[in-house]
């Protein structure tokens, strides 16, 4: 992105410009008023993606992912502690929630925890997953059925490449569905009333230019999608990070996005809507034809000089799989409860 892009202030251009105090079990902190929850499922991802943000964010802080998740088994433990967690910020807060990994739609617990998110009256409910199993029979219903029917807003499905055998590479597993099977994941999900979005990296030599982008949008509305997002492969401090293969990936591969974003104001078939700035991330919104595309650039390290600058608020809130809230993807870093 190109380097005059606004910075992050969060009275002046943030989302929602203000924060709310939050009593954390005896701990007031100041929360972003327009926080996400993220609830990070423990069950372990079925791919190897190349640019796997699960695998990057640890790295970002010289701590290998392996070395930090610690996972609660027990269900009771979990699911207590995260009754405990929604009953907090759903008076104090309600954030939007996001379901995430992990591969959440493997995960045993998901019918469940959609269950308990919708009895909670979680606002604006994302699952985010690779898709492989959405079609996977639990608990009496095919998991996107269970999404369907809890009341799930968001559907966001990873997807690197609109060839199956490319994006199969590129995300180091055969079990991503096929096209019939999106197909029937997009019927269940729009006729429940959830809006599914298909997400996209920028990598040279695969989605790294405008008619590649339009190629792409062209495949998600051949499914009945709507909604696309590209993303900027994430960037990291190179004083901290720990050079893994994601992090070799990411500076080997990243396609920038500043240049596609500069042809895109001259091309017709696109109209710029807004843009939304974060304070680890830009996005912009535009429109093809009845498509929103969206275009997200983020940079690990910013989160750092936030929190050194103002370190007392609080921008996301991450329910880990060891059923510890905390304030970052850390788990033994910003832990906010439930004692």
């Amino acid at each position: 992105m190109s380097a005059a892009r606004p910075a992050f202030d969060l009275r002046g251009n943030s989302t929602a410009r203000r924060t709310v105090r939050v009593d954390f079990w005896g701990e007031p902190r100041d929360v972003y008023a327009n926080a996400n929850l993220s609830v990070y499922s423990a069950q372990t991802c079925n791919a190897r993606c190349a640019f796997c943000v699960e695998e990057l964010r640890p790295t970002s802080r010289g701590v290998a992912l392996a070395g930090q998740k610690r996972i609660e088994h027990d269900d009771s433990r979990w699911f207590g502690a995260l009754d405990a967690v929604l009953s907090l910020v759903q008076r104090d807060l309600r954030p939007s929630v996001s379901v995430t990994g992990g591969e959440p739609s493997k995960d045993p617990r998901l019918p469940r925890l959609l269950r308990v998110l919708a009895a909670a009256g979680a606002r604006k409910r994302t699952v985010t997953t690779n898709g492989s199993g959405l079609l996977d029979v639990r608990d009496g219903r095919r998991v996107v059925d269970w999404i369907a029917a809890t009341g799930v807003t968001h559907l966001n499905v990873s997807r690197a490449h609109v060839d199956h055998d490319v994006n199969a590479r590129l995300m180091g597993y055969r079990e991503g569905p096929t096209l019939d099977d999106l197909r029937a994941v997009v019927a269940a999900a729009r006729a429940g009333g959830a809006r599914v979005r298909l997400s996209c990296v920028l990598v040279r030599g695969a989605v790294d230019s405008t008619e590649a982008i339009v190629r792409y949008v062209d495949f998600a509305r051949s499914l009945g999608v709507d909604n696309v997002i590209f993303r900027q492969l994430m960037r990291t401090d190179p004083r901290t990070v720990e050079p893994n293969f994601v992090v070799r990936f990411s500076d080997r591969k990243r396609a920038p996005l500043g240049p596609l974003l500069d042809e895109l104001r001259s091309d017709p078939r696109f109209t710029f809507v807004k843009p939304i700035i974060g304070y680890y991330y830009y996005v912009e919104v535009w429109r093809f034809e009845e498509v929103d595309v969206v275009f997200e650039e983020a940079d690990l390290a910013r989160i750092e000089e936030e929190k050194r600058g103002n370190g007392r608020v609080v921008h996301e809130l991450v329910f880990h799989p060891s059923a510890e809230l905390a304030s970052t993807w850390q788990p033994w870093d910003g832990v906010l409860g439930p004692p």
